[in-house]
């Protein structure tokens, strides 16, 4: 197995972020005292992500990791009012908890060598995920992905490394709902199922981010 300097094991703490424009977020009750379009633009999703990276040829390393989620999210549901005789729809609010599991491939580019330098790492994700709201509705849910990630690692002291990237992605559900309530189109979405908003809800966090991230190069 190739290593540098006699090492070939990173321990790395992740956290990407992501803008959240439309969607209630992890900021959004430390926000509620600010002008809507503040709240709007100061709004972030984040994952927690640490993982354990192995170095397997001079080019590339492979590794898997932990996943963590967390975010308040909303939902529509439809009832029959009794004093219009017909049917209508109310909102609710309810709260996403998210632990999974992420492997990975990374790709050194151009002329450097694993652990530093630019690269392209190739992310498979598994969320299960608790709900939760204030309509007295809970349960449980799955959710996976698959993201591509450009980046660079810079390498001090020959122990410490320190990444930074962007990645684009998806999910492997609720992409139709969250482009309907992008679009603010009604139609149809107010009697679907709770998890059917938290996967659109997962998914407009998930699509895009910024990964932000400290490694050790342990043995």
């Amino acid at each position: 197995m190739y290593n540098y300097m006699g090492k070939h094991i990173l321990f790395n703490a992740n956290v990407s972020i992501s803008p959240s424009w439309v969607n209630p977020n992890p900021m959004s009750p430390h926000l509620s005292n600010l002008p809507p379009s503040a709240q709007k633009y100061l709004g972030l999703n984040y994952w927690v992500t640490p993982s354990i990276e192995a170095i397997v040829w001079s080019k590339g390393a492979i590794g898997a990791g932990y996943n963590f989620y967390k975010s308040p999210f909303k939902g529509r549901s439809a009832y029959y009012d009794d004093y219009y005789f017909n049917y209508s729809y109310r909102d609710y609010n309810g709260m996403i908890t998210a632990h999974g599991f992420n492997v990975f491939y990374k790709q050194y580019l151009g002329q450097t060598f694993a652990p530093l330098g630019s690269y392209l790492k190739f992310n498979f994700d598994g969320f299960f995920y608790h709900y939760i709201t204030d309509n007295a509705q809970e349960g449980k849910d799955k959710l996976f992905g698959a993201k591509v990630e450009y980046g660079y690692d810079f390498l001090l002291f020959d122990r410490m490394r320190l990444s930074i990237g962007a990645s684009i992605g998806s999910t492997f559900g609720g992409i139709g709902l969250a482009f309907k309530q992008m679009t603010n189109d009604d139609y149809d979405i107010s009697d679907m199922a709770v998890n059917k908003y938290v996967n659109a809800r997962m998914f407009m966090a998930y699509w895009f981010g910024i990964k932000l991230g400290v490694g050790f190069l342990a043995f």
